[in-house]
Order: structure tokens, then sequence, then C-alpha cells
């Protein structure tokens, strides 16, 4: 079958009208019989849930951020002919994969994922879960395979990264 993955950002304006204006037409063709796997990935899967299955039943996954790096095992599951919504909270899991570099001499690493802030503004919260940091032996690892492989700047990422280690035992 042909896989469609849309993944989305809440923070863009109107993000979810966008969201069903590109999942209809995908919607579709599975309603005439394509054989098409649905995935809904990403901060509004995160947000609507079960409720984006309830407007679009062909969708076959819903999935929030924090499962990027289950893609597999959940199409697995949908491969049996489950249809998953993976929107509950998780510890993050360390991500086996390497991450796509889009530069020969910079690179990112993720030390911090998630926000405990609740700004009125803010939906992280909400769609990226609490603030869950790195092991300090992970991120220096990596680093010091990017410095193997050339790289001579490595900028540390995190939503709060101020809040790096405060979720820790001991801190």
């Amino acid at each position: 079958p042909d896989l469609v993955l849309l993944n989305t950002c809440s923070i863009r304006d109107h993000a979810e009208q966008k969201l069903y204006s590109h999942l209809g037409p995908h919607a579709k063709r599975k309603r005439n019989g394509e054989d098409v796997v649905l995935v809904v990935a990403g901060c509004v899967a995160q947000q609507e849930g079960e409720a984006l299955l309830r407007r679009f039943p062909e969708v076959d996954l819903v999935m929030g951020p924090q499962y990027a790096n289950r893609l597999g095992d959940l199409l697995e599951a949908v491969g049996s002919g489950n249809q998953v919504v993976a929107t509950e909270g998780l510890h993050v899991m360390e991500d086996a994969t390497r991450p796509r570099r889009g530069s020969d001499v910079c690179a990112w690493v993720n030390v911090i994922y998630g926000c405990n802030e609740r700004c009125s503004y803010c939906v992280v919260p909400t769609t990226r879960g609490i603030e869950q940091s790195r092991p300090v032996d992970s991120i220096v690892d990596e680093v010091r395979s990017l410095v193997a492989d050339g790289y001579g700047e490595v900028t540390l990422l995190g939503q709060n990264i101020d809040a790096y280690g405060r979720d820790m035992k001991p801190q």
C-alpha cells in the first residue's frame, strides 16, 4: 500500500483546518478502494487524538511526536488490521537512528524534550509532554561521534534548555 504521513505542527495558524484540508483527498482515495495507509503525526495529532478518528475514520494511525522513533512498530500494528491512536504521555526513549544533518559543519543535538511551563499562549506542554532530559552520557557520546565525523559546531537543543537536568535524579 501507499503510505501517506501528514506531520503536523499546532503552532502554525489554523493548523487543524489545514490538516483536515490536506487529509480530505487522501481519505477519499481510501473510501474509493485505494490501498493506502493514512498516518497523522505530530502536535495536532497529539491534540486531536481520537477526535481525529471520529472526523476521519479512514485514518489508520494517529501519533504524537513522542512516538516518532516507534513509527515502525506502530505501522506493524496497522498492518495487522488495527487502527492505532498513540498519544498517551510516555518517557521519551533514546532514538537509535542517526538524525539527518543538513550541514557538514554544524550539528544539532536534542538534550531535553517537553516543557513544564504553562504559558497561556503555548501548546508545548500539552503536545510535547513534560520535561525529559537525556542522560549526560548519551549526549556526550553523540557529541563525540559528531566531532569524530568532522563537525566543528554542535548546538544543544531543547524547548526549555534552561530546565535541563531538573527532572534527573540526582540533580
